[in-house]
C-alpha cells in the first residue's frame, strides 16, 4: 500500500509541474507587446528614428496606420543608402501622416548636398501641425545659393529651435529682421546672417518674448547692416562663438538679465552694453591666442570693461596670452585695467597646447585684479 501511495503522489507532483510549465510555456507564447495601448506603443516609437517607426505597420495589422500618429518625427540620411530614397520616405511621411495630430519634435539631418524644395516643405509642414522642438543640420558648403524660405520665423508653437547649416559662406542664409516667434525659449543658429531693419543695424531677437537661451555660432552680418544689436530683457544664457568664415563686427547688449555669458572661437567682434548687466554671474573667454582681424588691440581688455559685475569669471590659457600680449603693447598704458566690482571667482584653465609660465600667469592675475575692491580671490 505504502508504494502505491507514494508512485501516486509522484504522479500528481510529475503532471502539477507539466501543468506549471504549459502554463509558463503558454505565457512566454504571448506577444504581451500587441497587447499593449496604443498610447503606450506610441510613446516607444517615439525614442525610434522614424524609418524604424513606419516599418513596424508589418508587424500587425493594428500597427499599418499607427506612425501617423507619431508626435515625433527624425529624418537621418545616414540611415538611407542615397539621397533619392531619403528624399522620398520623408515626402511620403509628410504626405500619410494623420494632420490632425500636433508635431511637438521634428529633427532633419542631412549630411550631403541639401534639397532646398524639401527642406522648405518641411518647414512649412512643421509650422502649419504646430511643432514645438524643430532641429535641422544641412550641408551647404559646396553650394552657391540656397533657396531659404523662412516659414519657420513666424510659428507661434515652437519652443526650442536649432539651426546648424555647415557653409563656407554665411551669407547663404539670411534671418529676417524680426522673428515672430512668442513662445521661443531656447535658439541655437550656426552660419546663418542677421538682416538689417530700417536702421543699419540687425536686432532679430527683441520680438522674443520669452526668450532664455541664445547661442550664436560662426555667424556674420548681411550686406548692409553695420552691427548686431541683441536686446531682449528675458535672456538669461549667451553663446558668441566666432568664425573666420562669419568676420568680426560690433555686438551691442541690451540685456538687462543675462547671467551667462561665453566668448569661443576665433572671436574678434566688438562687444559693448546699454545695461550694466547687474545680474551677471558666469562669463567664460575661451579665444585663441592670436587674431587674424585688423585693429583688435586691447579687444579682451575691453571686453572685460563691459563685464565688470561678473561674479565667477573663467579665463582659458589661449585668453591669457592675449591678454599678456595686449598689456605689453605701448597703447595699454593709457587703458585702464578693468575693475570687478562683484567678482568672487577668478578660474584660470590653463590648455596643454599653451605654453604660458607660472609668472605669465601671476602677471596676468595681477593686471586683471589691480582695480579690483576684492584683491583676493578664490
Amino acid at each position: 500500500m505504502e508504494g502505491k501511495e507514494t508512485e501516486g503522489m509522484l504522479k500528481m507532483t510529475t503532471d502539477k509541474r507539466q501543468q506549471k510549465r504549459s502554463r509558463s510555456d503558454r505565457e512566454e507564447e504571448r506577444d504581451r507587446l500587441s497587447e499593449l495601448p496604443d498610447c503606450v506603443v506610441l510613446h516607444i516609437m517615439e525614442f525610434m528614428d522614424t524609418k524604424y517607426a513606419v516599418q513596424t505597420c508589418v508587424l500587425s495589422k493594428r500597427w499599418k496606420d499607427l506612425w501617423k500618429r507619431l508626435t515625433y518625427l527624425g529624418f537621418n540620411t545616414t540611415l538611407f543608402n542615397n539621397v533619392v530614397k531619403f528624399n522620398k520616405f520623408v515626402s511620403r511621411v509628410l504626405s500619410g501622416r494623420d494632420g490632425s495630430v500636433s508635431l511637438l519634435n521634428l529633427e532633419f539631418t542631412r549630411r550631403g548636398m541639401a534639397e532646398p524644395k524639401l527642406f522648405n516643405r518641411l518647414m512649412k509642414y512643421a509650422v502649419l501641425h504646430n511643432v514645438q522642438q524643430f532641429t535641422v543640420s544641412l550641408n551647404l558648403s559646396f553650394r552657391q545659393s540656397f533657396e531659404f524660405r523662412p516659414y519657420i520665423f513666424s510659428c507661434e508653437s515652437l519652443t526650442f529651435l536649432k539651426l546648424s547649416f555647415n557653409s563656407f559662406d554665411t551669407s547663404i542664409v539670411a534671418l529676417p529682421g524680426s522673428l515672430n516667434m512668442p513662445a521661443l525659449k531656447s535658439l541655437q543658429v550656426e552660419a546663418v546672417s542677421f538682416t538689417a531693419r530700417d536702421n543699419d543695424y540687425a536686432e532679430p531677437f527683441s520680438t522674443c518674448n520669452v526668450l532664455n537661451t541664445l547661442i550664436l555660432d560662426g555667424c556674420s552680418l548681411h550686406k548692409d547692416a553695420k552691427f548686431l544689436s541683441i536686446s531682449n530683457s528675458s535672456l538669461s544664457s549667451l553663446t558668441i562663438s566666432g568664425s573666420f568664415e562669419g568676420g568680426a563686427y560690433k555686438i551691442a547688449l541690451s540685456t538687462p538679465n543675462l547671467s551667462s555669458l561665453t566668448v569661443t572661437g576665433h572671436n574678434n567682434h566688438t562687444i559693448s552694453s546699454a545695461c550694466n548687466l547687474s545680474f551677471l554671474e558666469e562669463v567664460t573667454i575661451d579665444t585663441l591666442g592670436y587674431t587674424l582681424f585688423p585693429n583688435t588691440d586691447l579687444l579682451i581688455i575691453s571686453w572685460l570693461q563691459v563685464l565688470t559685475n561678473v561674479k565667477i569669471l573663467r579665463l582659458y590659457s589661449g585668453t591669457l596670452l592675449t591678454i599678456l600680449r595686449d598689456i605689453s603693447n605701448p597703447v595699454s598704458v593709457s587703458t585702464q585695467p578693468p575693475c570687478f566690482v562683484q567678482l568672487k571667482s577668478l578660474i584660470l584653465a590653463n590648455q596643454p597646447s599653451a605654453d604660458i609660465s607660472f609668472e605669465q600667469l601671476k602677471r596676468a592675475v595681477e593686471y586683471l585684479l589691480q582695480n579690483s575692491p576684492q584683491r583676493r580671490i578664490d
